[in-house]
């Protein structure tokens, strides 16, 4: 659990630290308006960085997934029960709706087409549901804020559809910085849980 844990924290890192970076290096960038992947835009200078920060970030998702939900039988039986493939993949859907979209711009021919959107939105919902589910998977008090985190990120998608463009950057990031410091807690979390622990009560 601790490997597990500690490829969350990374991941989180990579996504805050390289996204900022990112932010400040594209003219004239607006985060109120901007939407989050017009850092991976074709064409922009922060294309390669970006994408590539985000694929990271969802290798790293997916890869302490699996080390969780698919190698830590111990973690299995006493957090997860008979539900372990149905939990498993639940939390592997961020990781690869994040690497899809960086994978397809929204203004590449395929991300135009619905695959950036498809993989935006796997990661939002399954984000938030993952955080929210998490509540069955730890004790408290973190229990109770990873339901306020993942509650966010899910209350903030139709805020996020239909507020329009003005403030399209702001709602995006009360969707995806919620999930992003969950997963990083969530991490911390299980990197102090000890094998013979339950993780849950």
């Amino acid at each position: 659990m601790r490997v597990a844990g500690s490829i969350l924290i990374a991941g989180g890192l990579v996504f805050f630290l390289l996204n900022m970076v990112a932010e400040g290096t594209y003219p004239n960038y607006d985060v109120g308006t901007y939407y989050l992947s017009d850092l991976g835009a074709i064409g922009a200078n922060t294309y390669l960085l970006w994408n590539g920060m985000l694929f990271t970030s969802g290798v790293l998702l997916l890869v302490a997934g699996y080390l969780l939900f698919f190698t830590e039988n111990q973690f299995r039986a006493t957090a997860v029960g008979g539900r372990t493939t149905i939990v498993g993949v639940l939390y592997l859907l961020p990781g690869i709706g994040a690497i899809i979209v960086s994978l397809f711009p929204g203004n590449s021919s395929l991300g135009a087409a619905g695959m950036h959107s498809i993989g935006a939105f796997t990661t939002f919902v399954f984000g938030g549901v993952s955080a929210v589910y998490a509540v069955r998977l730890t004790k408290a008090p973190f229990r109770y804020f990873s339901v306020v985190l993942g509650v966010i990120t899910l209350v903030s998608i139709p805020v996020f559809v239909y507020s329009g463009v003005s403030v399209a950057g702001l709602t995006e990031r009360l969707i995806v910085y919620p999930f992003v410091l969950w997963a990083m807690c969530f991490g911390a979390y299980l990197s102090g849980v000890h094998l013979g622990e339950r993780a849950s009560v």
